[in-house]
């Protein structure tokens, strides 16, 4: 009985002095949970939402955001000069090939997740000295070496000053394409010598340089078949189709010589693409060659340009589309190029 009784106390007296474990762990963790509180926790605040995850560029996004922003300008310049004129005048023709150049490049980042605010706050790439093309050229002027900044002049409002503004790219520009992947790179250099061409078509001299890049065997490869072909078309010509089939002719004969050294004989022994008997014939084939050698300046510029190999090609591709413009042959967004 005392057995039971001394058992039972000590039962009892156990229950009675000792914390279950569970309550013990809730004491614990409240303990723990004011000292956190007094350390400057705020149970009362949200907790801070996790870090966004780095975005990744898209390809050649760094290369594309200032030519994009610099379109921008260039498409309100265009606007600014063309306003008032016909829709068939060269600032006309601009704005509206060169806003196409502007939504297709716009495109190319926005359909790799660029985010607009990003292409929107874009600005111009900054200008640095130009290559300075002159010398023994097939014309004899010196193109600008700086970019005029947008909000210091206001916009254009003569043919002249809008060729100014075109004829701004800079040595910064090239070599960024050359960087460039291939189809950005075919894409930029269209663009450029669309651009060029207009510089032309507005009354301003667009020089080749006087030191010869690696593509002038090439880009004389390209040419010598005009001159034959354009003195085909010339032949077979008349009246006012003949007038300008010479003049074009004449063009052709200074570039080629441009591009290929002064002791730069007429070509001959070129196969026409079909017979060329009648003045209608020779139009189709003016048209025809002229395309084609707008379209070619990619295969000229080579696979691996460099800087001044493609500001070369693209400045000759320049002249052939002016030249090609008075041919119905219509400057477009991206010759040769695959948008």
């Amino acid at each position: 009985m005392d057995g039971d009784t001394q058992g039972l106390a000590g039962r009892v007296s156990a229950a009675l002095g000792q914390t279950p474990r569970r309550v013990v762990l809730t004491g614990l963790g409240a303990a723990a949970l004011a000292v956190l509180v007094d350390r400057g926790l705020r149970l009362d605040l949200p907790q801070p939402t996790p870090p966004v995850p780095t975005r990744r560029l898209a390809t050649d996004e760094r290369i594309l955001l200032p030519v994009i922003a610099e379109l921008r300008e260039l498409v309100a310049a265009d606007h600014a000069v063309a306003a008032g004129r016909p829709k068939t005048s060269v600032p006309a023709r601009l704005e509206r090939v060169q806003a196409e150049q502007l939504h297709v490049l716009t495109g190319r980042l926005t359909n790799q997740g660029v985010p607009t605010e990003v292409i929107d706050a874009a600005t111009p790439r900054p200008a640095t000295p130009s290559s300075g093309r002159t010398g023994a050229s097939a014309t004899a002027s010196t193109p600008s070496s700086t970019k005029p900044a947008p909000s210091s002049s206001p916009p254009p409002r003569t043919t002249g000053e809008l060729a100014r503004r075109l004829d701004t790219l800079t040595t910064a520009d090239w070599r960024a394409a050359a960087l460039a992947t291939p189809p950005t790179r075919g894409l930029l250099s269209a663009a450029y010598g669309v651009r060029l061409a207009g510089v032309l078509l507005l009354g301003r001299e667009v020089p080749l340089d006087a030191t010869a890049s690696l593509a002038r065997p090439a880009m004389a490869a390209a040419t010598l078949p005009l001159v034959y072909a354009f003195e085909v078309v010339a032949a077979q010509s008349t009246g006012g189709q003949r007038t300008a089939a010479t003049t074009t002719l004449e063009s052709l004969r200074t570039l080629a010589r441009a591009v290929s050294g002064p002791g730069t004989a007429d070509p001959g022994g070129w196969a026409l693409p079909y017979p060329v008997t009648s003045p209608a014939d020779a139009r189709r084939l003016a048209t025809d060659v002229l395309r084609t050698a707008v379209a070619s300046h990619v295969d000229v510029a080579g696979p691996r340009p460099s800087a001044g190999t493609l500001e070369d090609v693209v400045r000759w591709s320049a002249h052939i589309q002016a030249l090609a413009t008075e041919w119905r042959v219509p400057l477009t967004p991206f010759p040769g190029a695959e948008a």
